[in-house]
This record gives C-alpha cells, structure tokens and sequence, in this order.
C-alpha cells in the first residue's frame, strides 16, 4: 500500500507534465496558456468556489442544513457549482491574442486539469503517505504537527485503511479521465468564446462538467458505496468529451 501510494503520487504529479511536454513537442504551441489554464482552476475552483462552499456547506445555516440532509441536493449543489465556477473561469477571450486557436486551448486544459491532478490528489496521497510513514515508526511529534490534534491523528489513521493498491489505481484512472475532461471543455468554452453562434458551447461545458461530477458527489455523501461504477462513470464522460471535443476542432479548422 505505502509503494502504491507513492506510485500515485508521483503519477499524478508527472502526468500532467509529461502531456504538456508531448503537446509542446507535436504541436509547437507557447506554453503560457497553460498557465492561463492553471490560474483560472485557482481562482475560480479554489478560491471563488471554496468560499461559496464556505458558507453553503461548511458553515452551520438553514442552506447548510439542507443541503447535507439530502444526498440529492448534494449531488446538484457540488455539480453545478463546479461546472458553473470552473467552465466561466476558462472563458477564454479574456487572453484571446494568447489562445486564439484549438491547440493553445488544449495546452490551457492541460494546464486547468494539471493544476488540479498536483494540487489535489498528488499532494494529497503525498500527505498521506508521509503520515502513514510516520505512524508505522511512532512519530508521535511530527503526527501531532501534520494533525494538530490527538483526535485528528486518530481520525486520518482510521482513513488509511482504503490507501489499497486497487484505490491508488482508481486514483490514478480518475487523474486520467478527469485530464481528457478539462482539456476537451476548454475546446468547447473557447468555441464559445470565439463565436456567437457557438454561444451553446459554454452551457454544454457546464452541463457536461455536472455530470461528470454527480457520482462522484453521491460518493462523497456516502450514498454510492462502491468506487468502481463511480469512476468507470467517469472514464465513459471523459472519453465522450474527447470525442465531442475532437469533432468541435476539426469544426474550427474548416472555418
């Protein structure tokens, strides 16, 4: 489990890499709207979308309360505000003279999606795979400094039990699907962006982005107990999007 672990970690942190490595070799695109990509997820998904989060879920109000009463209405608050939050903040003709064509909007998805496989699920097993180090030696001290508390330590030790090689490998196969998603929906929003008559494209991107995200919030609720469906739901909407996404750039090129 701890090999897996790491395994993990160091693939989600180098997939996105190497991805923008080969797309800047085939394709002989700038790399700066990669970074355009990688500031939109940042302000919008963890910043704009977490402080509505903040007072929706995590502070204790009647819209709290009924949001994490019905798996339901979870499902439909996690999905559009992710499909709303991260598909606006990649509206592209904000930096239009930087992506003005289908493949620097592909290098922006990969930077969106590659942001997200690091920041989140890479340092995430990173974290985890430290203290689980820690708490095999009995490091007590630098346990209490990762938790902050006694019952926190207790808390992320309980979790450890579904580090499995089978869950580090779903980990790994959502990073993928979820990589194919963002750069297929930056397609569509910079179709959108570029023409009035695309205009649908940008609700297309939301929509596709909710759905997208609906099992995986039923799961987070605890409704869906099996991890597998989840993310075979997730590869089969990945693998849809790049396919609607390649037909969307061929689209472009002939106009």
């Amino acid at each position: 489990s701890l090999i897996a672990m790491g395994a993990a970690a160091a693939f989600c942190a180098l997939l996105p890499i190497g991805i923008l490595i080969w797309w800047r070799r085939t394709e002989r695109v700038r790399l700066l709207p990669a970074l355009w990509g990688a500031l939109a997820f940042l302000l919008f998904a963890r910043g704009l979308e977490m402080g509505l989060h903040y007072l929706c879920i995590l502070s204790d109000n009647a819209v709290s309360r009924a949001i994490l009463s019905s798996p339901w209405l979870y499902m439909l608050y996690g999905a559009l505000t992710a499909g709303i939050f991260e598909e606006c903040g990649r509206v592209m003709r904000l930096l239009h003279k930087f992506i003005s064509h289908c493949a620097a909007a592909v290098t922006a998805g990969i930077g969106h999606g590659g942001i997200e496989a690091i920041s989140i699920t890479a340092v995430s097993l990173a974290l985890s795979l430290v203290f689980a180090l820690c708490w095999n030696a009995g490091d007590t001290d630098v346990l209490l400094k990762l938790a902050g508390s006694i019952e926190e330590v207790q808390t992320v030790a309980a979790s450890l039990g579904k580090y499995t090689v089978g869950y580090c490998l779903l980990a790994c196969l959502e990073r993928v699907s979820a990589m194919l998603l963002h750069i297929s929906l930056s397609v569509f929003v910079f179709a959108a962006a570029r023409s009035r008559a695309k205009r649908g494209y940008l609700a297309f991107a939301i929509g596709l982005h909710a759905i997208f995200d609906m099992p995986a919030a039923l799961y987070q609720f605890g409704y869906v107990k099996q991890l597998f469906p989840v993310e075979l739901w997730l590869a089969v909407c990945a693998l849809y999007a790049l396919r609607s996404a390649r037909k969307c750039c061929l689209e472009e090129c002939d106009a």
